[in-house]
């Protein structure tokens, strides 16, 4: 009896041994990834907050240095006097629910170049959104999370009648604007969290701005007449890899696309219209991130493209905290 109780339990315990052994590596990983702290990527958005009531406040400090232009067969071409830019744009997000959550993103700007500079703090466009998420993502699974959003960019930022061309820091649309994010979170090999965000946003104009004199549609002082602007769009691929805890690799790489605008009306006594060619963007932002807890975190790194056609070329260091209340 004793020989028959000994063989039955060492064959449970071979039976089932494996599968805790099996199980304990999965418990682990599953504890890292809950334990892990981001602060995010510097350029992709963020899925909806995960509870109601939660306040983000997240300020970014920029510097954008203008280092030329890629001119319409994507030759790099430099300049002479070109742009600074030194810009401030805190990032407000409000859960209104365990899914919705509404956010807006203003910011204010200082321009300069080798022979003038802005009249004081010039602020751009505004764009609020509301973000739903649709689908809460499984941890080490292919199942991620989903959120669509969708908002209205106010045209607050100074488009036309400028006194410099580095004054213009709006367009003077009013945009209707829907975006998708796509977030997982796994593990990758050495047990380190890795989350990635894929998402695109896209721009549509609700209105035709009237334009007077020297603007951001290339037009000069005496100019009287309207523009037609394009749409615009944004997609990328974000990932954020955990070295430890509190330290965090990021990048974000992605593209972004403008409609040509067309624009019309009278210089000069003469009837005037044209259009501008589409442009086209491919840009990078490394970055690391120390976080102090879930709530508390600092990124800092730098954006710059390196591809595209009739848009500037530029590089512009980055630092942001985010604070979760």
């Amino acid at each position: 009896m004793q020989t028959l109780r000994t063989i039955v339990i060492a064959s449970v315990a071979i039976a089932v041994g494996p599968a805790a052994v099996a199980q304990e590596p999965e418990v682990q990983t599953s504890q890292v990834l809950k334990d892990q702290w981001f602060t995010g990527p510097l350029v992709a958005p963020s899925p909806a907050l995960p509870k109601a009531g939660l306040f983000v406040i997240e300020p970014y400090v920029g510097l954008s240095f203008n280092t030329g232009s890629f001119e319409a067969s994507g030759a790099h071409a430099t300049g002479s006097n070109q742009a600074r830019t030194a810009s401030l744009f805190p990032l407000f997000e409000y859960a209104i629910t365990d899914r919705l959550t509404i956010q807006t993103l203003p910011q204010i700007n200082y321009a300069w170049n080798g022979t003038t500079t802005t009249r004081g703090i010039i602020g751009s466009d505004l764009p609020v959104d509301l973000k739903f998420r649709f689908l809460d993502a499984v941890p080490n699974t292919i199942i991620p999370s989903w959120t669509f959003s969708a908002g209205v960019s106010f045209p607050t930022g100074a488009y036309d009648k400028l006194g410099s061309s580095l004054e213009g820091q709006g367009t003077g649309v009013w945009y209707a604007r829907q975006g998708t994010l796509l977030q997982w979170l796994v593990a990758a090999p050495g047990n380190h969290p890795l989350r990635i965000r894929l998402w695109g946003q896209l721009q549509e104009p609700l209105n035709d701005p009237t334009v007077r004199d020297l603007s951001i549609y290339n037009t000069e002082p005496g100019f009287r007449g309207v523009a037609d602007p394009g749409i615009t769009a944004t997609f990328g691929l974000s990932p954020e890899y955990g070295i430890t805890q509190r330290w965090v690799l990021a990048t974000d790489i992605f593209g972004s696309y403008g409609g040509g605008p067309t624009v019309h009306g009278f210089y000069n006594g003469a009837f005037f219209n044209t259009s501008y060619g589409s442009t086209a963007s491919w840009a990078i932002a490394p970055a690391i991130e120390y976080n102090w807890s879930p709530r508390y975190g600092v990124i800092a790194g730098v954006q710059f493209n390196f591809a595209g056609h009739n848009t500037s070329s530029y590089v512009e260091p980055q630092v942001a905290v985010n604070i979760v209340f």
